[in-house]
């Protein structure tokens, strides 16, 4: 079986880009190397500042960088997109139009995730950043 290899916008932080590889590769079944999924890192801590952004309305805009490491990501050679960052999924739209490469979205993919355990009209908490 031929797996797809995953292009992640990583960086943001970076312990959040290693700690989605280990929760991909534990959660592969491999009986030996080759059978991983592969993945492809765009490790960038020089992104901008999404809270600075969003939130205090003074930091440089991440967009372009972010358009720039989804196109890396395609040239590459992925053939979908993952981003560990949740206030990064704010620029989701700006990323989809970089790349005709789909994008997992953590923020839509946990939600429905929540909803299908919790139940609809069930009340969740969540703790994130400001930005979120």
């Amino acid at each position: 079986m031929a797996l797809r290899r995953v292009g992640i916008l990583g960086g943001m932080g970076p312990e959040a880009t290693v700690l989605l590889m280990q929760k991909v590769i534990a959660a592969v079944p491999a009986q030996d190397d080759a059978d991983h999924i592969p993945l492809i890192v765009d490790q960038n801590p020089q992104v901008p500042s999404r809270i600075r952004r969003l939130v205090e309305g003074t930091g440089e805009d991440p967009t372009p960088v972010l358009m720039q490491m989804a196109r890396r990501l395609t040239a590459f050679g992925a053939e979908a997109l993952a981003m560990p960052c949740n206030t990064a999924h704010h620029y989701a739209p700006a990323i989809r139009a970089a790349s005709d490469l789909p994008l997992l979205d953590m923020i839509a993919l946990s939600a429905a995730r929540t909803r299908d355990i919790a139940g609809r009209d069930a009340r969740v908490g969540i703790l994130a950043s400001p930005a979120v």
